[in-house]
């Protein structure tokens, strides 16, 4: 147990050296998993048999949705403060320009970085699936990239007030787009016409967003192959984004419904993320086997670490949705 806690201490220390970058996609430098368990499983025979453990593969990110977007202009930290405290290391975070003024983004997107938060942006609507021209997607492309110019313009501007060096400049990584057409009246009159205008309109903004060096994440419920749209979900990983966040909200099946999923991005070299849900049950939208509210996160650990080692060989990060329901189930 001493190697394996050398170990952790080791890869930690390493890892906050890659994380200086904000810029840089945590999917592709060295990232701190959530979960001690994982680091487990990857070098628990190395440790029983006593021989010298090899560099591990790249590890699982750890991610946390926030859609509150007047979270930007609070200064306390506390967002920041729990997303360390959980070791968490990306924040899917809604914006708004109506919320929040440039000045604020900016300085929101600064103590990110210095936090070693890579921060996207979190957008979508189901009405946005519908147009095969990708317009309102283009839209919130284009947001993300506007937000990124006030961002930065207004971060060198205090380095020139203040005189103070910067090796890095704070920016989104990128764009996470929870679209989910599925939810409108016109998926149950023909669910394939759906999801061909949402896979044409998201190629659309994908190209967009590439031109402007953004990352983009597409949330998938994990459902779309089991109700005959796999072809659809297949073009959606190959051609529509960088990487997939399932919506894997039906628990203790967490293992089996990722499956085609998990196919389809080592098919097509993609990034995959596996969202747990944490609100409170409704009884509507959200009912109890959905969601880990009342189980904890310790259940979430455990299945995390079964997932994983479900796919050897295959990097799963995972997300909590959200930040509110994360505070209520840490007071638990």
């Amino acid at each position: 147990m001493r190697k394996i806690r050398d170990y952790v201490d080791i890869y930690r220390r390493l890892c906050a050296r890659n994380r200086v970058r904000s810029r840089a996609s945590p999917w592709r430098i060295c990232r701190f998993p959530a979960l001690l368990c994982a680091a487990f499983l990857l070098n628990a025979s190395a440790c029983a048999s006593g021989t010298a453990s090899q560099p591990p593969p790249a590890t699982p990110n750890a991610g946390l949705f926030s859609w509150g977007a007047e979270l930007v202009n609070q200064t306390d930290g506390e967002l920041f403060s729990l997303l360390k405290q959980q070791g968490l290391t990306a924040l899917y975070q809604n914006f708004s320009s109506k919320n929040s003024r440039q000045e604020q983004m900016s300085l929101f997107a600064e103590s990110a970085m210095k936090a070693g938060i890579t921060v996207y942006h979190l957008t979508g609507d189901p009405y946005w699936g519908l147009d095969p021209n990708g317009e309102q997607l283009c839209e919130a492309v284009e947001e993300a990239a506007a937000y990124n110019r006030r961002i930065k313009r207004k971060f060198l501007e205090r380095r020139e007030e203040d005189g103070q060096k910067w090796e890095t400049v704070p920016q989104l990584a990128g764009i996470v787009l929870d679209v989910e057409p599925y939810t409108l009246k016109e998926w149950d009159r023909n669910r394939s016409k759906v999801m061909k205008d949402f896979v044409s309109g998201m190629k659309k903004a994908y190209q967009l967003a590439r031109k402007y060096d953004l990352e983009v994440i597409l949330c998938v419920p994990w459902y779309y192959d089991g109700k005959g749209q796999q072809k659809g979900l297949e073009e959606l990983i190959k051609t529509c984004c960088d990487g997939i966040a399932v919506m894997n909200y039906y628990r203790d099946s967490e293992i089996k419904n990722i499956a085609t999923e998990v196919e389809l991005v080592r098919k097509h070299n993609k990034e995959i993320i596996t969202i747990y849900e944490l609100k409170r049950a409704n009884g509507k939208g959200i009912k109890e086997v959905n969601t880990y509210h009342n189980k904890g996160l310790d259940a979430v650990k455990r299945n995390y670490a079964s997932l994983l080692d479900a796919y050897p060989g295959q990097t799963i990060s995972i997300a909590y949705h959200d930040y509110q329901a994360l505070k209520e189930v840490l007071k638990k």
